[in-house]
């Protein structure tokens, strides 16, 4: 879709706008953003895409999948990234419900599990630890 510069740096406060007149922005929000290396987008999509998403069946809101260059970051950056030249940025942007957000968080569990056990080198942007042991 193509959009105006500033349509773009505010694409996520029109969505915020869209959700409220729906009644859908103050729900759990379950989202997960990952980079996916460029070398295992195809096992990423089959595996998760076409695997866990499609069998679950839950998905509610927008999936963005874009590709970034490593070469447009620097140490300065506030987040680790994978170490190809290219990897995709990827967010489940989903709303839930007060009685089923479990559902959206354990299929994210499951994406992350399915990342790791396939030795995928997938980042999490942002991810969120309960102890310092898992940092």
């Amino acid at each position: 879709k193509d959009v105006t510069y500033m349509d773009f740096l505010n694409r996520v406060r029109t969505g915020e706008l869209k959700l409220k007149s729906k009644g859908q922005w103050d729900v759990p929000h379950p989202w997960l953003n990952l980079f996916v290396p460029k070398s295992q987008i195809s096992k990423f999509d089959n595996g998760i895409f076409k695997g866990i998403i499609l069998r679950n069946n839950i998905t509610s809101g927008p999936v963005l999948v874009y590709p970034m260059n490593r070469n447009k970051w620097n140490d300065r950056m506030s987040t680790a990234i994978p170490e190809e030249d290219v990897f995709y940025a990827v967010g489940f942007l989903r709303s839930a419900d007060f009685d089923n957000w479990e559902d959206y968080e354990n299929e994210n569990m499951e994406i992350l599990k399915f990342s790791e056990d396939e030795k995928m080198g997938v980042v999490q942007y942002l991810p969120y630890y309960s102890s310092q042991e898992e940092a």
